[in-house]
């Protein structure tokens, strides 16, 4: 079904080098070839023999690759990989925002998944909860306490419900504390008729989230407990013509500022050349009562629509996803205007901070490697082999102690041997966002 807004691209996009790839279509090459073919040979040899408990706290990095539903673990002080075994699912955007500390003791990889979120223990990298939405797509976050999960459900939306679509939207919060005995256990659910919430960020007291409702044109401000929604704002007028489209957000770790990224702008004749997009720069010293203070267009040097965004820990800038022109884009948040664009290699659509945040890692789709970059230099330091296609990923501070099964079967799925059941993530055409 494509359910996303009336109007809006319905392909991934001309076939030019920013697009999805299929992971296996000119067949597998000969180094991932000769790299997985000594990996199995490792398994085999070393199967049985591990000890039972072998994790270390370390500071990890942990990329879902969608071709091959395998996660890429990476030493995030070495920035090197370790080992990609599979796990059978995969994620876009897993919740990643404040559980990056370097200090954090959270162990759970919290994924999307169509029809709802899975729970992986980082230690095992096995599941250890599964929450169902009765929405394909879902869009997790993690409070600032590591208590809660908030996810917003059924945001890639037409601007109508179809009529095989529910006419309902839903924000969720679930227990998110591995100590309790609620743990995956949906403890709040907002019903927000057909809005279209998509995505959800965490102001740093933990205390606010904001949502925005593409559907309906609007900023959602919802408190966590009680867990209602306090207010909505309309988000304004398009810089141009058609709708704003607000879909994604990320509030900065200092709690003042909050960035929007918007689909707006008419789609033309050609269904190829994507919207426009904007980036909305949103002032929430007064979280219930956010003020949009600038919003960013092309005119002001956007190089294509924005997807998704990360702050930097210091709140000076930010860092945009812009695949359309395979960078990672840099505002200057001060004076909001575009400051520079990062070549990443290739198309992504998110990041994550290391556990230090001091480095931004960027899974780069159509390249099948990771981004590092560089905060204080503003530039890229080195890229990482990923899988195949990465594209969401999450900071941990445990090193995994994966089994001798997880590593054979992640081998097998980088030869392109199809193994197990291919969950996939909700990305319809490759798009996983809202937009």
């Amino acid at each position: 079904m494509d359910d996303r807004p009336e109007g809006t691209d319905r392909r991934c996009g001309s076939a030019s080098s920013t697009d999805p790839i299929d992971p296996f279509a000119s067949g597998v090459g000969r180094r991932r070839l000769l790299e997985s073919s000594v990996a199995v040979g490792a398994t085999v040899s070393v199967s049985g023999c591990l000890s039972e408990d072998t994790t270390e706290r370390a500071q990890t990095m942990y990329v879902f690759n969608n071709g091959d539903r395998t996660v890429t673990v990476i030493d995030a002080e070495a920035d090197e990989r370790l080992e990609s075994p599979f796990i059978d699912t995969t994620a876009s955007f897993p919740a990643n925002q404040y559980g990056t500390s370097a200090d954090s003791a959270y162990d759970v990889c919290w994924l999307n998944v169509s029809g709802g979120v899975r729970a992986f223990d980082q230690h095992t990298l096995e599941e250890v909860g599964h929450v169902e939405t009765g929405y394909e797509p879902n869009y997790p976050n993690l409070t600032p306490d590591e208590q809660h999960l908030l996810v917003t459900s059924g945001g890639t939306t037409t601007l109508e419900p179809a009529p095989d679509e529910p006419e309902t939207h839903t924000i969720v919060r679930i227990d998110a504390d591995r100590e309790s005995d609620g743990f995956g256990t949906v403890t709040g659910e907002i019903e927000t008729e057909y809005t279209g919430p998509c995505d959800v960020s965490l102001e740093p007291s933990g205390e606010y989230a904001f949502v925005p409702e593409i559907a309906n044109e609007t900023l959602a401000v919802v408190s966590v407990e009680p867990f209602e929604i306090v207010t909505r704002v309309d988000v304004g007028e398009p810089a141009g013509d058609g709708k704003v489209l607000p879909f994604m957000a990320t509030a900065a770790f200092g709690g003042d500022l909050l960035l929007v990224e918007n689909g707006e702008g008419e789609l033309g004749s050609d269904p190829a050349v994507p919207r426009e997009g904007s980036e909305g720069v949103w002032d929430i010293s007064d979280p219930e009562a956010p003020v949009e203070r600038e919003r960013i267009t092309r005119d002001d040097g956007l190089p294509s629509a924005p997807i998704t965004s990360e702050v930097g820990p210091d709140g000076e800038v930010a860092y945009l996803f812009t695949p359309g022109a395979a960078v990672v884009t840099v505002v200057d948040l001060e004076s909001a205007t575009v400051a520079g664009e990062l070549d990443v290699g290739g198309r992504s659509i998110s990041g994550a901070w290391g556990p230090s945040r001091e480095k931004l890692y960027v899974p780069v789709q159509t390249a099948n490697h990771v981004a590092v970059i560089d905060h204080a230099q503003r530039e890229v330091l080195t890229t990482i082999d990923a899988g195949e296609s990465p594209t969401g990923a999450v900071a941990g501070t445990v090193r995994p102690d994966t089994d001798a099964s997880q590593r054979l079967l992640g081998s097998l799925s980088t030869l392109g041997v199809d193994v197990g059941d291919q969950e996939l993530s909700f990305c319809p055409d490759g798009n996983c966002y809202c937009g």
